[in-house]
């Protein structure tokens, strides 16, 4: 057999494929959490309260201060709002358009990505996505302290917030084989 044959045998073997689904899916979901926190969560900050029913928001200050900073996506505009408030890094914003990208071939692609020996999906993309959903989940979590009276005169250890989107993120990293912990201490 050539070393195309044998790539090829090895990538339709049933753990290999097994394991291709799982980081796939890890990867999708990841994506989806992303963009919830990022647009939704953004809109919800500027959540005033309920009338009659009905949810309101300054939705003025929200054109604004979000919006305005990229009319055509909410998703750039709300990563713009989110790096000025620190939540996320220039860095993690560019990375973020790599991470849709191969969330796009990932979609879109999955019949490839299950037979063609060259197509992976990308672990260190993964990994990216599955911090961007920790730093987002932490700095969610800091407003809900700082605004909570429940926290107040209490030491609360920001780093250390998990959210919910980042323990089940964390699950699925385990599924697809991946240690967050060393895979973060090596740099990756």
């Amino acid at each position: 057999m050539d070393e195309y044959a044998d790539k090829l045998h090895a990538k339709l073997a049933p753990e290999s494929v097994g394991l291709t689904l799982i980081r796939a899916g890890s990867f999708l979901s990841a994506y989806e959490l992303i963009k919830s926190e990022i647009v939704g969560s953004v809109h919800d900050f500027f959540w005033r309260g309920r009338r009659d029913g009905q949810n309101l928001y300054d939705e003025i200050s929200y054109r604004k201060d979000v919006t305005n900073r990229n009319p055509k996506s909410k998703f750039r505009a709300s990563c713009a709002w989110l790096v000025e408030m620190q939540a996320l890094t220039v860095e993690q914003v560019v990375i973020l358009e790599e991470i849709y990208r191969h969330r796009q071939e990932i979609a879109h692609e999955l019949p490839k990505l299950l037979v063609d020996p060259d197509f992976e999906v990308r672990v260190d993309l993964l990994l990216a996505a599955i911090e961007c959903v920790r730093a987002l989940g932490v700095f969610w979590g800091s407003i809900s302290v700082d605004t909570d009276p429940q926290w107040d005169g209490k030491d609360v250890a920001y780093d250390e917030i998990k959210s919910g989107s980042y323990v089940l993120m964390e699950y699925l990293a385990s599924l697809a084989g991946l240690d967050l912990d060393s895979e973060t201490s090596n740099g990756a």
